[in-house]
């Protein structure tokens, strides 16, 4: 029975924020997790990977549909996932299987 009710506590209790690996204190890292920049939002997914609080980062953006961002690893836009970020500019007439990623 104890087991039990400890998972049912972790369930209810809220994550220990302090210990996000993106929170430093002096929110000199949010920057980064709101850029445009293709290798600045790889840095921000990087952050995140190595986070505890990933999972409920990402179920928290998904149910506050966040505008933009990255959270939990994912990068958002008009509170919606993106699978990826598109570089700057006109995209090409004839996509390579390269451009593709496969």
């Amino acid at each position: 029975m104890l087991a039990i009710e400890r998972v049912q506590r972790e369930v209810t209790e809220e994550p220990d924020w302090s210990k996000a690996a993106c929170r430093d204190g002096t929110g000199s890292l949010a920057e980064l997790f709101f850029s445009e920049r293709l290798d600045d939002i790889a840095r921000a997914k990087s952050v995140c990977a190595g986070c505890a609080l990933v999972e409920p980062c990402l179920e928290g953006a998904l149910e506050r549909r966040e505008p933009w961002g990255v959270w939990g690893g994912q990068l958002f836009l008009n509170g919606v996932i993106l699978p990826f970020k598109r570089k700057r500019g006109r995209p090409p007439k004839h996509l390579s299987v390269a451009a593709l990623g496969a």
